[in-house]
């Protein structure tokens, strides 16, 4: 439980929605780009966590020095932090979205490999959904100090000065993970063996031709595929409601204050009182709910009270989807197929954010409200894909303490 809440933390520093995020959106949108071109230009950070399952893959089958956790942990890591400190000197968007690509491939293994960890001590000791919780409401804490940091650094220096001085900061979360994994991962050692990749082996054949995993793969890539308005309602928050950065960092900061109760809420009083499939029920009327809220969008005051129930209640949808994603994962393999299945949530998502931009800019004349009305639809629309979904949820490990069945999955923010 230490160990996930502080590795989240620092991924909540350091991934490209953390510090970074806003001085990043700031400096390109200082830089002439449009919503639409900036959505494609960061769209190429998505590779990485799409191909998280060849990290999976790897890590599940080859030992690194002993290790298949730790040792690439390690290595991983350092890659993100050296990412971060090369774009402290950059100043051309290509380059900069060169270092970020970096520092998306170290931090994008490193989670597969936590949530490798996460899967197999969840299902272990069926406690998968505490894991998942404590894991995004220390996220979500982090999001709060990164929300007013970085709008304060957005309003305070330079959009080049605020991006650089985000990037040094941002070097010490990986670094972090580093010390994390030295004093809290216990791994045995092991090493490849012929018993040990077949069994493996199976294990991903087994995945790869599980029916369960394909249904839960599509349901996650059409619940995750509604065109997203995150890029558009920065750029209209700043061109139409005149907001100032600072107060949008202030913004990111309360919706991560409610995604953290959110979080409590969901561990304390509903994942182990609700089935999974009751929660996906609740999900989608939830993030349907939330989604049409932004239409009332007005002013400062609206902005805080949206960004701060939008963030409560969108942890019950995200948390779901990240148990039903678990379940689905099978004993020997589970880096992998996690893996799978979060690049399917992940690349479903990039390619929402390129369209919605693109509805914004060049469909809709630069209007959020058709905008939020077509996203709420394909929200609503998943409600005819629940009962196809397995109903099974992670079984209670045997009584030897091995998992006898599914573990539990991750949903859309």
């Amino acid at each position: 439980m230490v160990f996930f809440g502080l590795v989240y933390f620092a991924q909540g520093l350091g991934q490209a929605g953390g510090l970074i995020n806003q001085p990043l959106m700031n400096y390109l949108k200082a830089s002439g780009l449009t919503s639409d071109q900036v959505a494609q230009l960061l769209g190429v950070l998505t590779i990485p966590w799409i191909i998280k399952p060849l990290y999976g893959l790897i890590s599940d089958l080859v030992p690194l020095l002993g290790y298949r956790r730790k040792s690439y942990l390690f290595l991983m890591n350092g890659l993100a932090a050296a990412g971060f400190l090369w774009l402290t000197g950059l100043l051309t968007p290509e380059w900069i979205v060169a270092a970020m690509v970096l520092t998306a491939l170290g931090i994008a293994s490193s989670d597969v490999l936590v949530d490798a960890l996460m899967v197999e001590r969840g299902q272990q000791t069926g406690q998968i959904k505490r894991f998942q919780s404590q894991q995004w409401m220390w996220f979500n804490i982090a999001a709060i100090m990164t929300g007013i940091l970085g709008g304060w650094l957005s309003e305070t220096l330079t959009p080049a000065g605020a991006l650089h001085t985000a990037a040094l900061i941002t070097a010490c979360a990986p670094a972090a993970v580093v010390v994390a994994t030295a004093f809290l991962v216990r791994e045995e050692k092991t090493a490849i063996d012929l018993v040990q990749f077949k069994a493996s082996t199976g294990s991903l054949i087994s995945a790869l031709k599980s029916k369960t995993l394909w249904i839960v793969a599509g349901f996650l890539a059409f619940w995750n595929f509604s065109p997203s308005f995150g890029t558009p309602m920065y750029y209209h928050m700043v061109d139409n409601l005149k907001f100032d950065q600072y107060f949008i960092g202030q913004l990111g900061s309360v919706s991560s204050v409610g995604s953290v109760i959110g979080a409590f809420v969901f561990k304390r009083f509903l994942g182990g009182r609700f089935s999974t499939t009751a929660l996906v029920y609740q999900s989608i009327l939830l993030g349907a709910i939330s989604t049409v809220a932004y239409l009332f969008l007005m002013d400062r005051q609206s902005a805080v009270i949206l960004s701060f129930a939008t963030g409560l209640i969108g942890m019950v949808p995200f948390l779901t989807m990240l148990s039903l994603a678990a379940a689905a994962c099978p004993p020997h393999a589970e880096g992998f197929t996690f893996a799978g299945l979060m690049s399917i949530f992940n690349g479903a998502s990039q390619v929402s954010a390129i369209w919605g931009a693109h509805l914004y800019e060049h469909v809709l004349d630069k209007q959020m409200a058709p905008l939020i009305w077509i996203s709420t639809a394909f929200t609503l629309a998943a409600f005819f894909l629940v009962p196809f979904l397995p109903t099974q949820d992670g079984p209670a490990p045997a009584s030897g303490g091995e998992p006898d069945g599914m573990g539990e999955y991750h949903p859309n923010g």
